[in-house]
This record gives structure tokens, sequence and C-alpha cells, in this order.
């Protein structure tokens, strides 16, 4: 069991700070606090769970709940955005940085609240996370999709991943094997120059 002495606080980041506001768009981006966990475990496990719906089996839908998203988010402490509509979580993203065992960055998760679909929240978090990351130091970065979920492929070679591979993957979440495919993507020309 994790427990945080400030359940207020910022969760745990390396670097970087994410604050940006899309009025026209009608919601709100931020890094999300310990507090926000279990609001977000509860849209990813719903958002996952209906978009690999058609492709698994039953018991495998079941895994997909709440508890498992919110141990999920515990123990990948790299930077979790989230998008919010007046105070309310409509989606988040969450990327684990680069390490030496593990060096490519990895795009671990992107979830939209089902209702809040094809508003452009998934592809503004995406660009927001890029950003972020790329600020960082990040050069590159990596992401695992189901192969069924052609809308979420979609949405990454729209945004510029090209395909490096497919296979059967560990899906975390589930405990379970998947096929996936693997994209990446550069980010050095997202990275702004500091200025001195």
């Amino acid at each position: 069991m994790v427990n945080f002495a400030s359940p207020a606080a910022p969760l745990p980041r390396a670097a970087g700070r994410i604050a940006a506001l899309r009025p026209s768009q009608g919601f709100a981006l931020r890094e999300a606090l310990l507090t926000d966990r279990p609001a977000l475990a509860a849209l990813a496990a719903d958002a996952y769970g209906r978009a690999l719906a058609p492709l698994l089996a039953p018991e495998l839908r079941a895994r997909a709940d709440a508890p498992r998203f919110n141990c999920f988010f515990a123990t990948n402490p790299g930077p979790l955005l989230l998008a919010e509509m007046d105070g309310v979580p409509v989606g988040c993203a969450l990327a684990s940085l680069p390490g030496e065992m593990d060096p490519p960055a990895r795009l671990l998760g992107l979830w939209v609240a089902p209702a809040m679909t094809g508003q452009g929240i998934g592809s503004t978090l995406l660009a927001e996370m890029e950003t972020h990351l790329a600020g960082l130091g990040v050069d590159r970065l990596r992401v695992r999709v189901p192969s069924g979920q052609l809308r979420a492929l979609g949405l990454f070679r729209r945004r510029g991943y090209a395909l490096m591979d497919a296979g059967m993957r560990p899906e975390p979440v589930l405990d379970a094997m998947l096929r996936h495919s693997i994209l990446a993507k550069p980010l050095a020309l997202l990275a702004t120059p500091v200025a001195a």
C-alpha cells in the first residue's frame, strides 16, 4: 500500500510544470494531484473498458477497474496530466521518464471520458505531454497501443508516430498478454531553448 503524507500535494515529478487553459475548447490542463487519482482511475477504467470491450474476453474486461488503475498510477510516478471542465476530470495522460535500465520515455496511457471523445481532449493532452517531455530533454516518446484500437492508432499516426513493431506484449493493468502496436516519435523539434 502506498501512503502519502500530503494527499493534496502534486504528484512527484522530475521537473517542469503543466498549466494550460484551453478556453476555446472549454477545458483546462494541469498536472494531477494525489487527490485526483481516484477520479482519474475511475475515468481511465471506464474509457479503457469501453474502448477495448470488443477486443477482450469478458473476464479480461472485468479486470479493467478503478482499483487496478489506481495501483497503476501509484507504481508509475512519471508525469500525469489531466484535462478538466468545470473542475471535473474529462481526460488524463500518464508517461514514464527514461531511466538507466529503460532508456525510452513511454506514454503509458491516454484516456478520455467516453462521453467527451471527439472534442480534441486526447490530442491536446498528447501534444501537451510531448511538449512537457521535450522540455525535460526527452528526445523520443514510445507508445504501445492495443492493435485493435483503430481510433487511438489513427490519433498517434496523425501526430507523427511511426510504427516500430507489433506483437504480443504484457498489458500491465489487465495482467494479460495482448497484441500491441509499438509506435514512436522524435521529440527533439518540440524542445524550446531555455533563455539564458
